[in-house]
């Protein structure tokens, strides 16, 4: 965590007086707003540091739900747009020592109690009070921001793609990628024959079947053939082998912001259009093209699931 937060000062450190309004690439804040999130950001861990030497565990107080979590994120946001970048570093800095000290207090009895980390399936102290991911995103943010001019484009989506839209987030993916040992990217993963490395290659790039099809159907109104799925991701997985995570995660942000500009310009007509899936069972094959829209984010939850196991939280220390 110390290093991360090196990492992201340093960050910080490159952004000029005049730079603070530019916006980070593939989101909408600018890098003024990010630093007042950072600047709140260590009061939810805080309150969970607090539960853990309280005794308390998930059943007798619920973490906060991502609908609350994100409120939490807009009001610090909404209070921090007014203030000056010197006070808003202050301030993160304040709050990380408290929250520092805090941790400082937990024993190995309070890692065995019940506490939710990110999303529902998961139940990991060490992984809730590892930050180090947080930092990592956030100073990738700042740099990408500072790399390349930005401007969020408004989309708009038919409501039957909503939930679709909204599972093909990035969040959760990059909350593993940026947690992940760094000197475990080039072990085996879980999937044989396959590198870690190769794993986040392969989510880098594995919008783009997908991206195939949508254009395929927006271009003429007719659904295409498959391609060989398998050369195509071992072709890309290859032509990767020798790419940073950063440059990798960056590849990920652009096709991820290239899928949803598709699935900005998809009508009821192409929803509606049939297709088959390959690997559904026998019978159970014939969908509509809104099926596959709406199923098409287990590919990469599967996935980043294969990633979790190099986590950096579940390191013996």
């Amino acid at each position: 965590m110390h290093h991360a937060r090196d990492e992201l000062l340093a960050a910080l450190d490159e952004v000029g007086a005049e730079q603070w309004e530019r916006r980070i690439p593939y989101g909408s804040r600018t890098l003024h707003e990010l630093l007042a999130h950072l600047a709140g950001a260590d009061q939810a861990w805080a309150l969970a540091a607090q539960g853990l030497l309280k005794g308390e565990s998930e059943a007798t107080k619920p973490p906060l739900t991502p609908a609350e979590a994100k409120a939490a994120r807009v009001r610090a946001i909404d209070r921090g747009r007014s203030r000056p970048v010197a006070e808003l570093r202050e301030e993160m800095e304040r709050r990380r020592q408290l929250l520092l000290g805090l941790f400082d207090l937990l024993e190995p009895r309070h890692l065995a109690l019940a506490l939710r980390s990110y999303g529902e399936e998961h139940n990991s102290v060490r992984e809730r009070i590892w930050l180090g991911y947080h930092d990592r995103l956030h100073t990738a943010d700042v740099r990408r921001a500072l790399r390349m001019d930005w401007h969020p484009p408004t989309l708009e989506f038919l409501p039957e793609i909503v939930p679709a839209v909204e599972a093909l987030s990035p969040d959760e993916t990059l909350y593993v990628i940026h947690s992940v040992d760094p000197t475990r990217w080039e072990m085996p993963s879980v999937l044989p024959g396959w590198s870690n490395r190769n794993l986040l290659a392969h989510i880098a790039t594995g919008d783009w079947v997908f991206q195939g099809h949508l254009r395929h159907i927006i271009d003429t109104g007719e659904v295409a053939g498959w391609p060989d799925v398998d050369a195509g991701n071992a072709e890309r997985i290859e032509e990767r082998k020798f790419s940073t995570v950063n440059a990798l995660v960056d590849e990920y942000l652009s096709m991820r912001h290239e899928t949803m500009l598709l699935l900005s310009r998809l009508t009821r007509r192409h929803l509606a259009l049939p297709i088959t899936l390959l690997w559904l069972p026998e019978g159970e094959r014939e969908r509509t093209v809104a099926d596959y829209v709406l199923v098409f984010e287990r590919h990469e939850r599967n996935h980043r699931g294969q990633l979790r196991p190099s986590m950096r939280y579940g390191v013996r220390l």
